[in-house]
């Protein structure tokens, strides 16, 4: 009875310990997520080919689930939200961020690609998501690096304590 309880020990340190690293490769993922759907809506105002709703929708179903779902939900809401876009985009954001991995600076930058959106011209616009993929890409970069270096480490100490753990109760 005595090792099904460490066994249960050892196995449920390891389990926490690889989820915690995995939202490390979760971050490192949305950051390129949210840089192909930018990359998308720069396309879609420079060229100016549709509506940012239908940009938005069509951002959604070519991008992964949690940011696909921001996006459904920025083109959902802006048929019915008589505001500004750049309001809409930053309320989505900020209800969306508990579900995304990233962190309070990675959102920040996410909120910043809707800063102007509908309020200035085209080639504004366009210039500004253009920064927010330079700061993105430096997250992105930060991301990876941070995931080389911790993701394996959390997951080691995390066998490593619950073992111990279940020595000492041995």
């Amino acid at each position: 009875m005595k090792w099904a309880g460490a066994m249960f020990i050892i196995a449920a340190s390891f389990w926490i310990g690889w989820l915690k690293s995995r939202s490390y490769g979760e971050r490192l993922e949305q950051i390129r997520q949210f840089e192909t759907a930018l990359v998308m809506l720069e396309s879609s105002i420079a060229y100016g080919a549709e509506s940012m709703e239908s940009a938005a929708r069509s951002i959604s179903l070519s991008v992964d689930q949690p940011v696909g779902r921001m996006f459904e939900r920025f083109a959902a809401s802006l048929a019915v939200w008589d505001k500004g876009a750049e309001q809409l985009w930053t309320r989505i954001v900020h209800d969306e961020s508990t579900k995304l991995s990233l962190k309070k600076r990675d959102v920040q930058i996410v909120e910043q690609a809707g800063a102007m959106l509908g309020a200035v011209s085209r080639d504004a616009e366009k210039r500004k998501l253009q920064l927010v993929l330079k700061q993105l890409e430096r997250q992105r970069e930060e991301a990876a690096e941070e995931e080389k270096r911790y993701a394996g480490m959390i997951r080691s100490i995390s066998l490593l304590c619950g073992m111990m753990t279940a020595v000492l109760l041995l």
